[in-house]
């Protein structure tokens, strides 16, 4: 009889495994690799769990159900690959500090550390310009005890925020909430915040409307008439005011 046409042809192999007797293989080698790996979390610098409880791999950005499947997905051929691929990457950066360490990287990058003093006393002033009746917000934040050259404002988005940001800036919103206001215009998606910091204050974040798109420059170190900042290094006092773009300027800038 010819067997050459047939799986495993030699005479005396064995049929083709079907599905539950590879599931059983599987289940074997899984315990095997349990009882001899232990998995630490804790040691692993690549595997964390996330709020829905399951293990993540930040090298392979594979999620796993069980330490099971994550001790399994160790031992796989995409895990030592990307193991090596790291591997390589480290030894060309640290070459690269070595050859000329006064090149900036993560690694010899000192992290800014200070005591915090708590928040400013600020102020802000709704405005209106009186030639094109725009309205406008003046910001006043005095920093007695500021100890860099001048502060540092930047607007954000939401999601520019990290997700505690975000809860805390809901938190905020829905305390001031006033009664005309929907619960949708509590979400922090309708608003853009404008952050100040000044070392070692902590910093604070001014929250306006984000369907009001500020009149602005398009450099980011330029000033105008209707976007200006001062800082007055006698009295330590920092100003900042904007002006809000007007329906008619919207209009023309579509």
């Amino acid at each position: 009889m010819d067997y050459s046409e047939r799986v495993n042809s030699k005479k005396g192999a064995g049929g083709v495994a079907d599905a539950s007797e590879a599931n059983v293989q599987t289940k074997r080698r899984i315990k095997e690799l349990l009882t001899s790996q232990v998995l630490d979390l804790d040691n692993d610098p690549y595997v964390f769990r996330n709020h829905l409880g399951v293990l993540e791999c930040r090298l392979c950005l594979t999620t796993h159900t069980n330490e099971a499947s994550y001790i399994s997905h160790l031992s796989g051929r995409k895990h030592s690959l990307n193991l090596e691929k790291r591997r390589i990457l480290d030894e060309k950066q640290n070459r690269q500090n070595k050859e000329d360490p006064n090149v900036p990287s993560i690694n010899n990058i000192k992290k800014r550390s200070w005591h915090s003093i708590g928040q400013p006393v600020f102020k802000t002033t709704k405005i209106r310009d009186q030639d094109s009746l725009q309205m406008g917000i003046l910001v006043q934040v005095q920093l007695p005890r500021i100890t860099v050259k001048e502060p540092f404002f930047r607007l954000m988005s939401s999601y520019e925020l990290s997700e505690k940001n975000q809860n805390i800036s809901r938190s905020y919103l829905k305390k001031n909430k006033t009664d005309y206001e929907d619960d949708e215009d509590t979400e922090p998606s309708k608003w853009q915040y404008l952050v100040i910091s000044a070392e070692p204050y902590d910093n604070i974040a001014i929250t306006l409307p984000a369907s009001q798109q500020i009149e602005k420059p398009t450099g980011t170190e330029q000033m105008s008439k209707t976007y200006w900042w001062f800082w007055d290094e006698d009295s330590k006092e920092f100003f900042l005011q904007f002006l809000f773009k007007s329906e008619s300027g919207k209009k023309s800038q579509r």
